[in-house]
């Protein structure tokens, strides 16, 4: 049980602070999500391959689809806790990040492990696909994870003499 007093702050202040806590909170999970990526790196130079050998092997693939699907984690998470009236958004966010994030990067994993040699292109498409998923996890994880601290158990209380309850 939390015995601390709530804060008493702005509603700027306070989406201030659920959005910086939340950016570290993003910024702590990316890199463990990146830390195997980083040790095979660390691997593959020290047998003799290139930094850039990463891109050629599926893990930055499946990296991706971990990625992408952390992203809907998020996303739906914040929605739970913020309760919006119409399931419209929530929704539409969490299509658009499989339609043009998950499926793209598990298309590309099946086809890394099933051609022989690999296409340039297709390493190319790989890392833009990891690049997007990290973008796609940066920017949704922030905003999901601060809507779960805003409407979670963390209590900020809102001056409400400066701020009548319509501009809350």
């Amino acid at each position: 049980m939390n015995t601390e007093p709530p804060l008493s702050v702005t509603p700027i202040q306070a989406n201030k602070f659920h959005r910086k806590a939340a950016t570290y909170a993003i910024l702590g999970d990316l890199l463990f999500m990146v830390l195997p990526l980083v040790v095979i790196s660390i691997v593959d130079v020290s047998m003799g391959r290139s930094l850039f050998a990463l891109i050629e092997s599926p893990e930055l693939s499946f990296g991706s689809a971990v990625l992408f699907g952390q992203s809907i984690i998020k996303v739906v998470s914040g929605f739970a806790h913020s309760k919006p009236s119409g399931a419209e958004q929530p929704v539409f966010v969490v299509a658009t990040i499989i339609v043009f994030g998950l499926v793209p990067s598990l298309v590309v994993l099946a086809l890394l492990l099933s051609i022989n040699p690999v296409p340039h292109g297709l390493e190319l498409a790989q890392a833009c696909i990891f690049a997007l998923g990290v973008v796609s996890f940066f920017t949704f994880g922030v905003t999901g994870h601060a809507q779960s601290l805003q409407h979670g158990s963390r209590t900020i209380k809102v001056k409400e003499a400066e701020y009548p309850k319509e501009e809350i």
